[in-house]
C-alpha cells in the first residue's frame, strides 16, 4: 500500500488512494488558543487549496482554529485514514514496512509499504537555549564533540578514549561528559568550544527541571495544553518568533494573574507582521495601550538557563517564576525514520538526502535515502518539517540556502513564515501534482533562482 504519515495541511500531499497514518494531534487541534495569528487577507491563497478563510472571518480579523480544525478533518478524511502514529522499518525479509501504532490498540500493525511513502511530521522539537539547530539534543552534541575529538588524532586520543567509555554507558549524562572535560586540558578543548557550550547548556537545564519543576518547559507544552499556565504568574518566554508570541498569548489568555516577558535578539519581521502581535501589543502592552501585563526585551540572544538563589529564573535584565523556551526549532530526522536510519548505519551504510523540486523550481520537500545491504529505501519528507534539514544528514550550508529559499519564497514583511498554514499547505498540493505529472526533480543543492545575488 502506499502510505503517508502525518498529516495537517500538508495531507494535500497524499499519494491518490494512500492511507494516511495521523494521530489527530498538532497545533489546530491540541491547541488551546481560539485563533490563529493571521487574517483571511494574510490567508486568502488558501481558497485554492480548498479553504476559504472570509467565510469565517473579517477580512482583517483572526481566523478561528475551528474552522481550520474542520477543514484538516475534511482534507484527512477525503481517503483511508487511521488514527495513530507509524514508524517505517526493513523486515527480516527485507521488505519497506510501516510498523502502525492505531490509538487504543494495543498491538501495532505490520503493512508492506509500497514506492516511496511521504512523512508530514510537522514542527520539530523545540530547542533547549543556549543550544542550536544543528545541536539539537545532548547525545548528538555529544557525538558531535566526539568525532571532533578523532579528528584531532594523538594529541586528544587519551580524551577520546575516555569520552568514549563515558557515552558507552547507558546513564550518560551532560554532568558526567562536564566532570570529564572540567579536567581536560583547556588549550586542547578550545577547537572545539560548540558542542561543549550546547553540553554546559543541557546540563543547566536539566538542572533547572529538577530545581523548578513545572515552571521550566518548551513553549509547545503551553500552547498545546499539555501544562497549566497558572503553574507560575511571572513568566520569561524566551524567542522572537511567532511561537514565542503564541506561547505569550497563551499564558495571558489562559491565566488573568500572568505578566510575561518576551526576551529576544529581535521580533523577526514575519512574526512582527501577524495579526497576533499587533493583538498582543494593543491589549497587553503599556505602550500600545493594555493592560501592561506584556513587555517586550530584545537585543540579545537568550542563553543557558540560569536560576537565582532564590529559585528564580533570570534573562534579560528580568526574573521571573516561569520560563517557557520557544528560540527554535532542532534540525533531526522526522522519529517516523528512526528505525530507518539505525538499520542502515549498523550495517555500515548510508543515510544520505536531497531537495525536491517541480519543474518551477518550487521547493517540495527532501528525499532521505537510506542504503544498505544492497537496498535503496527511500522517503520523502515534506510540509513544516521539510524546512529543518536534518543535521546528521544535510552539511550546515545547505540548510542556510534552505533558509534564504524560504525567506524568498515567502517573504516575512507578509506576516507568514514558510512552516505556517497557507504555505505548507501550497507546498503539498504541488508535491500532489508534480507526482501526478511525474514531475518531481531531485537536487544536490538550491537552484541558483533562489541563491541572492552578491
Amino acid at each position: 500500500m502506499t502510505i503517508m504519515i502525518g498529516g495537517g495541511p500538508a495531507a494535500l500531499a497524499r499519494p491518490a488512494g494512500g492511507l494516511l497514518v495521523d494521530d489527530c494531534g498538532g497545533l489546530f487541534h491540541r491547541g488551546v488558543l481560539a485563533d490563529l495569528g493571521h487574517t483571511p487577507d494574510q490567508l486568502r491563497d488558501l481558497n485554492r487549496c480548498g479553504f476559504d478563510p472570509y467565510a469565517y472571518a473579517a477580512p482583517m480579523e483572526r481566523v478561528p482554529t475551528t474552522a481550520v480544525r474542520m477543514w484538516l478533518d475534511q482534507l484527512a478524511t477525503s481517503g483511508p485514514r487511521l488514527n495513530g502514529t507509524a514508524e517505517l522499518a526493513v523486515d527480516e525479509e527485507r521488505r519497506l514496512v510501516a510498523v502502525i501504532h492505531p490509538a487504543g490498540a494495543a498491538a501495532p500493525v505490520i503493512a508492506d509499504v509500497e514506492g516511496i511513502p511521504t512523512l508530514a511530521p510537522g514542527l520539530p522539537a523545540q530547542l533547549v537555549p543556549g543550544t542550536g539547530p544543528a545541536l539539537h539534543s545532548f547525545n548528538w552534541a555529544a557525538s558531535v564533540l566526539l568525532n571532533d575529538l578523532v579528528g584531532m588524532g594523538a594529541a586528544a586520543s587519551e580524551l577520546t578514549a575516555a569520552l568514549f567509555d563515558v557515552l558507552n554507558q547507558k546513564s550518560s549524562s551532560p554532568a558526567e561528559v562536564l566532570a570529564l572535560l572540567d579536567r581536560a586540558d583547556p588549550l586542547l578543548l578550545a577547537p572545539v568550544t560548540a558542542p561543549i557550550e550546547a553540553i554546559r547548556a543541557f546540563a543547566a537545564f536539566l538542572r533547572a527541571t529538577e530545581d523548578a519543576a513545572g515552571r521550566l518547559c518548551f513553549g509547545d507544552a503551553l500552547v498545546y495544553g499539555q501544562l497549566a499556565v497558572t503553574a507560575a504568574d511571572s513568566w520569561i518566554v524566551a524567542g522572537g518568533g511567532d511561537h514565542a508570541l503564541a506561547t505569550a498569548e497563551a499564558l495571558l489568555t489562559g491565566n488573568p494573574a500572568a505578566r510575561v516577558t518576551v526576551v529576544a535578539a529581535a521580533i523577526e519581521t514575519a512574526a512582527a507582521n501577524t495579526a497576533r502581535y499587533s493583538d498582543l501589543r494593543s491589549r497587553h502592552t503599556a505602550d500600545g495601550g493594555g493592560d501592561g501585563r506584556l513587555q517586550f526585551r530584545t537585543g540579545a540572544e537568550p542563553g543557558a538557563i540560569t536560576l537565582t538563589g532564590t529559585g528564580r529564573f533570570a534573562e534579560g535584565g528580568v526574573e521571573a517564576d516561569g520560563y517557557a523556551a520557544s528560540i527554535g526549532r532542532a534540525r533531526m530526522l522526522p522519529r517516523a525514520v528512526g528505525r530507518l536510519a539505525r538499520w542502515a548505519r549498523q550495517a555500515r551504510g548510508l543515510v544520505t538526502g536531497t531537495l525536491l523540486f517541480d519543474t518551477d523550481l518550487q521547493y517540495l520537500g527532501y528525499r532521505l535515502h537510506f542504503a544498505a545491504e544492497g537496498l535503496l529505501r527511500q522517503v520523502d519528507v515534506t510540509g513544516a518539517a521539510s524546512w529543518f534539514l536534518p543535521a546528521d544528514v544535510f552539511p550546515a550550508e545547505q540548510a542556510r540556502r534552505v533558509e534564504l529559499m524560504g525567506q524568498r519564497a515567502v517573504p516575512p514583511e507578509s506576516g507568514v513564515a514558510p512552516t505556517d498554514l497557507l504555505p505548507v499547505a501550497e507546498q503539498g498540493a504541488r508535491l500532489a501534482a508534480a507526482r501526478r505529472q511525474g514531475a518531481v526533480r531531485e537536487a544536490d543543492t538550491v537552484p541558483e533562482r533562489w541563491v541572492p545575488s552578491a
